[in-house]
């Protein structure tokens, strides 16, 4: 199994589509958690109970994939780690991307990130990088969720993690036509 470490806005993509656990399960990676990256991914945006229009901050619990099994903690293990990981924090200017991106590189792993610094910083390392729009595709063809399902999942991040995929992403075209299905 590819091992796949989780930034930041990753971890917050995924886990607002209410799919977060069968995502991770289903597409049969290791997936990791920086301890940057779980101090960053504290929280994320949900309907008001008493105004749905209205959206409040509410907080995030990784702790059933964790206990699951599903996702696993890490950190900077060994000296080159740790000094690829200052290095690219002064250079990235965030921790959990910089903590990720040195573990990854490190190990031999990949990184999930939608941010476009981090991925070209990623690619100049020779690290593996997935996009949310990769990682939601691979999701639909596996667990073949019905249009209605998938539509929502893929609002569910625009709205509650603020992400919506520029053009050039990877499987942009998937993306907006499996949110506008349900529009039909």
């Amino acid at each position: 199994m590819p091992a796949v470490i989780l930034d930041a806005c990753g971890t917050l993509n995924l886990y607002t589509s209410g799919q977060f656990v069968p995502i991770l399960t289903a597409l049969h990676n290791e997936w990791y958690l920086p301890a940057a990256v779980e101090k960053e991914s504290r929280q994320y945006r949900q309907p008001d109970p008493d105004d749905p229009e209205k959206l409040i901050v509410v907080p995030i619990d990784l702790i059933p994939a964790i206990d699951g099994g599903i996702l696993t903690r890490c950190d900077c293990q060994s000296d080159e780690e740790t000094e690829l990981y200052v290095q690219l924090a002064a250079r990235i200017g965030d921790d959990g991307e910089s903590m990720g991106l040195a573990i990854a590189k490190c190990r031999g792993w990949s990184v999930l990130t939608d941010d476009k610094k981090a991925r070209k910083i990623a690619m100049e390392l020779g690290v593996g990088v997935l996009a949310t729009t990769e990682v939601m595709k691979q999701w639909s063809e596996i667990v073949k969720p019905n249009a209605a399902e998938l539509s929502a999942a893929l609002k569910a991040i625009e709205r509650f993690a603020n992400y919506t995929p520029g053009s050039g992403a990877a499987n942009f075209d998937w993306w907006v036509a499996s949110i506008q299905t349900d529009k039909a």
